[in-house]
């Protein structure tokens, strides 16, 4: 048996030239398949952990296709409906930083708000209200965007829409449990955020309603509805549909990438089940005339096939690794999250689905060991002697 390994290996590396071949392209499909999975497995898990903490109705101001501000006082008679166990009106927006050409999420926060998100909330808790200059709490992403300014002029300058200057220190970092959530979120005293916003007092951006038996949101919802027609009520499933509902758009991607990957590796497949060379016909005909039978000779062949595979996808897999979680999949990442120039960017968190390893792994391995088999097999039954002519 080490014989025939030590002959392996030989034969491997005196048929140098072919077998980087086929270890590279091997490889570069095991690593676009292994990309594409792990890239997936991660939005899917960041997706999965915010929708934990998804209110169970989201009310906001639309008609005529336009979302309005929503008055303060059309969610004060909503507190009447038995079932309903908190409201909370949001004040938050988009605000474009010209200097930076991006858009940044600015959200307002006030004490003794129950607010959906546990580390807005505790923030909230404690965040100076008043003060003079107002502080600001960012996620590290937009801190790394704006510690320039921070640094060079000691505060961000934002303008209101009448185009008066409200210069906002930095206060803290905050950092979410996942980054899609947090990648470009400000966090100011209520009433700065509505000045900056153009929010007057009595208005909020929306409102998140909790129900106290999950049974009754539905009916709920649309009784606030039929109630008030111009409410846009978004229940916590509907939600979750759409976050599945881009998923699955996004998903086309992956079957597109998916499918060319796999067409690749059939035409190298076809390749080899179409026949073996003139030189690798020859070595087996010469083995079975030195006195090697049919079974040393599936073994050589069969050792070969799993030493090449197994090798191409161990790098493939590692270098996908790499490519996703070190380098965070340059120009693949934002073919499944959405890109924008004005967003941003975010980081994927380390997911390892060892069902998705062991899916490439038995989609591609066997079939390729199969397709190295059978001619050897075919070549190794015949007539040495006409192997050989």
């Amino acid at each position: 048996m080490n014989n025939l390994f030590e002959y392996t290996l030989a034969s491997i590396i005196r048929h140098g030239y072919k077998n980087l071949v086929i270890i590279t392209i091997f490889g570069f499909l095991v690593w676009l398949l292994s990309s594409v999975l792990f890239i997936t497995n991660s939005l899917n898990y960041e997706y999965k952990t915010i929708s934990k903490e998804f209110p169970d109705i989201l009310i906001q101001e639309n008609y005529g296709g336009k979302s309005y501000l929503l008055k303060a006082d059309v969610l004060d008679k909503f507190w009447q409906i038995p079932g309903v166990s908190s409201i909370e009106g949001r004040v938050w927006g988009q605000y474009y930083f010209e200097t930076k050409k991006i858009y940044l999420s600015i959200f307002g926060v006030k004490s003794f708000v129950d607010y959906y998100e546990k580390t807005i909330k505790d923030i909230a808790q404690t965040f100076p209200e008043n003060k003079t200059p107002p502080l600001m709490i960012t996620s590290k992403s937009v801190y790394e965007l704006l510690k320039n300014d921070i640094k060079m002029y000691g505060s961000v300058p934002f303008f209101t829409p009448d185009n008066n200057l409200i210069s906002v220190k930095a206060g803290g970092v905050l950092k979410f449990d996942n980054s899609l959530e947090d990648n470009d979120i400000i966090l100011l005293d209520e009433s700065v955020a509505r000045k900056i916003l153009g929010i007057k007092d009595g208005y909020f951006t929306d409102a998140m309603m909790r129900i106290a038996n999950p049974n009754e949101v539905d009916f709920i919802a649309d009784k606030i509805h039929i109630a008030n027609p111009t409410l846009k009520l978004t229940t916590k499933s509907q939600m979750l549909k759409n976050y599945q509902f881009l998923y699955d758009y996004k998903s086309g991607w992956f079957l597109m990438i998916l499918i060319t990957a796999f067409v690749t590796f059939a035409i190298i497949l076809y390749d080899k089940a179409s026949g073996l060379r003139s030189e690798e016909k020859k070595e087996i005909g010469i083995l079975k005339a030195l006195g090697w039978e049919i079974s040393h000779i599936i073994n050589y062949k069969l050792m070969e096939a799993l030493l090449l595979s197994l090798f191409a996808f161990v790098i493939g897999v590692a270098m996908a690794i790499f490519f996703v979680y070190v380098l965070e999949a340059p120009g693949l990442k934002y073919v499944f999250s959405g890109y924008s120039s004005l967003k941003q960017p975010f980081e994927l968190p380390f997911v390892l689905d060892f069902k998705s390893l062991m899916m490439i792994f038995f989609a591609t391995i066997p079939i390729y060991v199969a397709v190295c088999i059978i001619p050897s097999w075919k070549i190794a039954v015949a007539d040495a002697g006409e192997v050989i002519r």
